[in-house]
């Protein structure tokens, strides 16, 4: 069965690219680090990897034959990323990469199917905890669905309802500072005064934070 869901017919700016190194990284930090057009995670994962990823938009990318041309021309314009990359060795034969990544707005609830994960929303990578956006989703859609199997619901239109209820009050907020934060990002000029900023008044950092990662998730 095909939606024809509203977002996929607009096309998404975004590309994002990732691959894994092996080196020295700390394994209890997650940086972020911006460069023209985009930015990148790096982040220990599984096997004693460390995780790259970068987003950029197409209009930047586009300049460049391939990804090694893009990433020694732009991405490692940035000091920390370059000591990254120079100072480590890749995992995988080629970098993986994926197009039309799609931030545009979705609703989780389409033709009467519970959205849970990326198909309610996508959050930028800025913001981080996506996975746990899916975990959380699936959890208020699983109860809700156990209450209805038990007749504790009156019948599919309040469960639709009440899902939608729960998902807004759990994800709506943080993803519109996502939205906001990762366009801000994206204006090199603009993130160069804030990073300083930041700097300067890095009691701000943690209430950033905080609203876009959302409360911890309960387990009943």
């Amino acid at each position: 069965m095909k939606l024809k869901r509203k977002f996929i017919k607009t096309k998404s700016p975004y590309l994002a690219v990732k691959t894994h190194v092996n080196g020295d990284f700390p394994n209890d930090l997650v940086a972020l680090h911006n460069f023209e057009g985009g930015y990148c995670g790096v982040s220990k994962v599984e096997n004693n990897s460390i995780n790259l990823c970068y987003i950029t938009n197409f209009k930047t990318f586009k300049k460049y034959k391939d990804i090694e041309e893009f990433q020694q021309k732009v991405v490692l314009k940035n000091k920390y990323l370059k000591v990254v990359f120079s100072n480590t060795a890749p995992v995988f034969e080629q970098p993986l990469s994926i197009s039309q990544i799609s931030f545009e707005d979705k609703k989780p609830i389409e033709n009467h199917v519970l959205m849970c994960g990326d198909t309610a929303a996508l959050i930028h990578p800025l913001c981080g905890n996506g996975m746990s956006m899916a975990i959380r989703s699936a959890q208020i859609a699983s109860l809700l669905i156990i209450e209805f199997f038990n007749s504790e619901t009156p019948n599919r239109e309040t469960l639709e309802k009440q899902y939608l209820r729960e998902w807004n009050k759990a994800f709506k907020s943080r993803l519109k500072i996502g939205h906001v934060v990762a366009a801000l990002f994206n204006q090199p000029k603009i993130s160069e005064v804030l990073m300083q900023g930041l700097k300067w008044f890095p009691f701000i950092l943690p209430h950033i934070i905080k609203r876009t990662h959302g409360k911890l998730m309960k387990v009943k």
